[in-house]
């Protein structure tokens, strides 16, 4: 990764409501059902251990206690436990981690509101193809102004023959498309198809911003294991897995006239989740998380060196 390489791209993630998620329709425009488990009631009374979801939230709640009656599972938290997201909507959530799960086929209706011109679908378990399209009503019947499939077929760890015909394979567990056109009355379609374990991980959108002249020789990437190893009494080693996060540390070049936007837009993401684009070149350097630390040493006199602390998500 030489310094003519591909800026940094930071794509914050528009937030998805209920008005830019599209229902309905036959077929279904979005076919992942919310229904999880019954719909809360205060008429009902859950023993403990019961499972609700609140469609208001799109979260999944436990009742804590017996005989709980017309107790809200947002605001009666000795009563509730929040679970996590509905499968519908684990997608739009902060993790990485928690994926939406449907056998076969994954079809999702977005509409944003607004131009975007990036689209990323991460952590896919057991994909064979991603089909994108994009609408604009205002181009017309049937408004096509977007196509693209992504074959996720598995390929060879190695390039060699022996590998090509005997050695393991393995499929690309994300794509990521920064090549959208901008329509601000855009609809766009993602339709994931797969096996009967299929299942996403994270489904964003939103408009890229690009820094620098291209990341720097040295970039460091690696993961966070947050795996265990327990003994036990009798002296037995056991390896519990957990989840892990992906991690960097860039190094780019960024011009004279990007120093104060890199800041700014740096100091007004802090804490909060957003991809991470540092080569197309290498997977390993997609994240979606957010920075630890940054530094930006003014270096010359129409350049500056910038270095990035990232930290990915579980």
């Amino acid at each position: 990764m030489s310094t003519d390489a591909n800026a940094l791209s930071i794509i914050k993630p528009l937030a998805i409501s209920n008005s830019s998620l599209i229902t309905g329709g036959s077929p279904a425009l979005t076919n992942v059902p919310e229904n999880d488990h019954a719909t809360w009631s205060s008429a009902t009374t859950y023993a403990a251990g019961d499972r609700v979801i609140l469609v208001s939230t799109h979260r999944i709640y436990e009742s804590l206690q017996a005989g709980n009656l017309n107790k809200n599972p947002v605001t009666e938290t000795l009563w509730w436990i929040e679970v996590g997201p509905t499968n519908r909507w684990a997608l739009f959530d902060t993790s990485v981690s928690t994926q939406t799960v449907q056998a076969d086929y994954i079809k999702y209706t977005l509409e944003p509101g607004r131009a975007i011109n990036s689209l990323a679908v991460l952590n896919i378990t057991e994909g064979t193809e991603i089909v994108i399209t994009m609408t604009s009503p205002a181009t017309g019947s049937p408004g096509i102004v977007y196509e693209r499939t992504v074959d996720l077929t598995s390929l060879p760890l190695t390039s060699d023959w022996w590998a090509f015909f005997y050695g393991q394979r393995v499929a690309p567990s994300q794509s990521i498309l920064l090549d959208l056109p901008s329509y601000t009355d855009c609809v766009i379609t993602i339709e994931i198809s797969g096996s009967a374990n299929l299942a996403v991980g994270v489904l964003l959108i939103g408009q890229q911003q690009n820094f620098g002249i291209g990341i720097s020789h040295g970039v460091r990437v690696g993961i966070q294991d947050y795996s265990r190893k327990e003994t036990n009494e009798f002296g037995d080693t056991i390896l519990v897995q957990r989840a892990f996060a992906k991690r960097a540390n860039f190094d780019l070049m960024i011009k004279k006239a990007e120093v104060d936007s890199l800041q700014n837009t740096l100091s007004s993401i802090r804490a909060q989740p957003v991809l991470w684009v540092g080569s197309n070149a290498y997977e390993s350097t997609t994240l979606f998380g957010f920075y630890k630390n940054f530094d930006i040493l003014i270096s010359y006199p129409e350049h500056s060196d910038c270095s990035l602390e990232i930290e990915g998500l579980t």
